[in-house]
């Protein structure tokens, strides 16, 4: 039921070469932490690496020349608080772009990927949160179709790669889009 990789043409950025977007594998893992930026959340990507083996996520990278450029994850059932009429939804997380590839349409073309994976299994509905303060990223997915139709105190935790417990607040608007 999964895509193949494709390869995508376009300015991507200046002379940098087509794009190539696949489905992540715990190879990746090192390639997810974008030189350590994002380390602190190792723990939650080998665990979504690992629901994804069992078809409970999809997690899909952009790559350009060979170097991972942008990333979305997601989740295959989604929280209760985020289900209406009935539609079985996708919950679409983790999602990224390195900043020289921004404004590229590497992050539109990440999302168009992952509503294209969801409505092949069936999907009929994809979400998406946003943080408040994050204009830039609302402005894309509004462009794209999403709509706002709930909001999010946006507080949890994980455990980070060192053992320590993380407590996370960002509030945020849930956006949706019929697929």
């Amino acid at each position: 039921m999964d895509r193949p990789a494709r390869i995508l043409e376009g300015s991507y950025a200046e002379s940098s070469g087509p794009m190539r977007i696949r489905f992540a594998s715990g190879a990746d893992l090192k390639a997810l932490e974008w030189e350590g930026e994002y380390a602190h959340y190792r723990r939650l990507f080998k665990r979504a690496i690992d629901e994804a083996r069992h078809g409970r996520r999809i997690l899909l990278l952009a790559e350009i020349k060979e170097q991972v450029v942008g990333q979305i994850f997601v989740q295959l059932m989604t929280r209760a608080a985020f289900s209406t009429r009935g539609a079985s939804s996708g919950y679409l997380y983790a999602f990224r772009v390195k900043i020289p590839y921004r404004n590229r349409g590497v992050g539109g073309q990440l999302l168009q990927e992952a509503e294209v994976n969801l409505a092949a299994r069936g999907f009929r509905r994809a979400v998406i949160s946003v943080a408040k303060s994050n204009l830039a990223a609302r402005r894309l997915y509004e462009r794209e179709g999403y709509t706002v139709f709930a909001e999010d105190p946006g507080r949890w935790s994980y455990i980070d790669h060192e053992g320590r417990l993380r407590e996370v607040h960002e509030p945020a608007f849930v956006m949706e889009k019929w697929l």
